[in-house]
């Protein structure tokens, strides 16, 4: 029996799989490989007699017609350096596991297709591909073929998946902002999910980031809603708050000895103390605590 997954990333990759992918696939979350505790994220089985087309599929509708009999499917989140190095061997690793437990079932090495699903192409990857001396094809909108892997392997890249399918539900589990809002009602409930329907998400790793997701996915109106301009000013240091601003709207609302305290050190340093002892005393004591002068 599936365990329930403790990364709300692959979560809720799984969900989006399993409820929009084709009929003629079944989507088993986190398959137990072997004895030993480890555990594929997804593995697709095609039903029997069921072609190999699109079909009704709604996500990733480029790669269900390449898969064989059993696809062992590893997913990276879109969290900086989710895939690491020996990820690639280890989605190897597990087919080749796969296959020595379903060996009287599968009718050879061609009926079993890995997959590895990844926001971006990053140097690690290309690193351990060439470590390999497996290659890349890419097979446009955002799909590719790892050769030289012994088994049918294809490369997923939702960043550009996403776009080339205009699949906003995917967008969720890439670099891409949601932009509409069926599919971020969607992310809504995995960050946001009724009581009593589903682990405490807020424990899972990944759930800040998901967070983040659903925030960025927002119009600025909504996300700065219920803060006074204060708020949201604190959260910035003092040149971002002033970045844009001409110099006299940066002083507007200021006394003119207030708008003293603008200027550099150096223009600081050259007015004389005459000047400065008819200033108010708190401006004079700021002003030449910067300077260095002391009062005579």
């Amino acid at each position: 029996m599936a365990t329930i997954s403790r990364n709300l990333w692959h979560l809720g990759f799984v969900n989006l799989v399993r409820a929009r992918a084709p009929a003629s696939i079944s989507v088993q979350p986190e398959v137990q490989l072997t004895i030993e505790p480890q555990r594929a994220d997804m593995l697709l089985l095609r039903k029997e007699g069921a072609p190999r087309g699109v079909g009704d599929a709604t996500v990733l509708r480029g790669l269900w017609p390449l898969l064989g009999t059993d696809t062992v499917l590893e997913y990276k989140s879109p969290v900086e350096s989710a895939f690491r190095r020996g990820d690639l061997l280890r989605l190897w690793g597990y087919g080749v596991q796969h296959h020595v437990d379903q060996i009287e079932r599968l009718s050879g090495y061609r009926a079993l297709t890995l997959v590895l699903v990844v926001a971006s192409i990053t140097r690690t990857f290309l690193r351990e591909l060439a470590e390999m001396d497996w290659s890349l094809v890419r097979l446009g909108g955002g799909y590719g073929r790892i050769d030289g892997a012994v088994y049918a392997t294809y490369l997923v890249v939702t960043d550009e998946v996403a776009e080339a399918e205009q699949d906003d539900f995917l967008r969720i589990f890439s670099h891409r902002r949601v932009l509409g809002p069926e599919a971020r009602r969607w992310l809504q409930q995995w960050v946001s999910p009724e009581e009593g329907t589903m682990q405490s998400v807020e424990e899972m790793e990944g759930y800040d980031e998901m967070l983040q997701k659903l925030l960025d996915s927002l119009p600025a109106e909504r996300r700065l809603a219920g803060l006074t301009p204060e708020e949201v000013l604190s959260a910035y240091p003092p040149e971002q708050r002033v970045a844009g601003l001409a110099p006299e709207q940066r002083l507007a609302g200021l006394a003119p000895e207030q708008q003293l305290l603008a200027v550099s050190d150096a223009v600081l340093r050259g007015m004389p103390d005459e000047y400065l002892r008819t200033l108010p005393a708190e401006v004079q004591d700021a002003i030449r605590r910067r300077i260095g002068r002391p009062s005579r």
